[in-house]
C-alpha cells in the first residue's frame, strides 16, 4: 500500500463581515417638546398682540377719539358740550383700563414663554 499524500489545499482566509450600520430612527413623537414649543408659540403670540394692544391703548389715552356727533340730528336733540366732554373722558378712561389690560397679559405671558423656552433649550441640548 502506497501512501499518498493528500494535497492541502489552503484556505483562503475568512473574510470578516461586518455588521450593518443600522440607523436609528426615532419615529416616536416627542410629546414634552412638542408640549413646550406649543405653549411658547401660543405665549408669544400673547405678548406680541398684547404689545400692539398696549401701543394702540397708549395712543388713544394721549389723544382719545372725539365724542360722536350725529350730523342729522335736529339742532333741539343735539347733544350738550358737556355730554360730548364726558364722552371723550370716558374714552380716554377706557383707554387707560386698557393699557393696564395689555400690561398685565404681558407681564404673565412673558415670563411663563420665557420659562418654557429655557425648559425647551433644555430638554434639546
Amino acid at each position: 500500500m502506497a501512501t499518498t499524500k493528500k494535497a492541502v489545499a489552503k484556505k483562503a482566509p475568512a473574510k470578516r463581515v461586518e455588521a450593518p450600520v443600522v440607523e436609528v430612527r426615532n419615529d416616536r413623537v416627542d410629546w414634552r417638546s412638542l408640549y413646550l414649543y406649543a405653549v411658547c408659540l401660543i405665549t408669544l403670540l400673547v405678548v406680541l398682540f398684547s404689545t400692539v394692544a398696549l401701543i394702540n391703548s397708549i395712543m388713544n389715552a394721549v389723544f382719545p377719539d372725539p365724542a360722536y356727533i350725529d350730523v342729522y340730528a335736529k339742532p333741539e336733540n343735539a347733544p350738550s358740550a358737556e355730554l360730548l366732554a364726558q364722552q371723550e373722558e370716558n374714552n380716554q378712561i377706557q383707554a387707560i383700563k386698557s393699557i393696564f389690560t395689555s400690561f398685565t397679559t404681558i407681564a404673565i405671558a412673558g415670563p411663563l414663554y420665557l420659562y418654557h423656552w429655557k425648559t425647551a433649550r433644555k430638554a434639546n441640548n
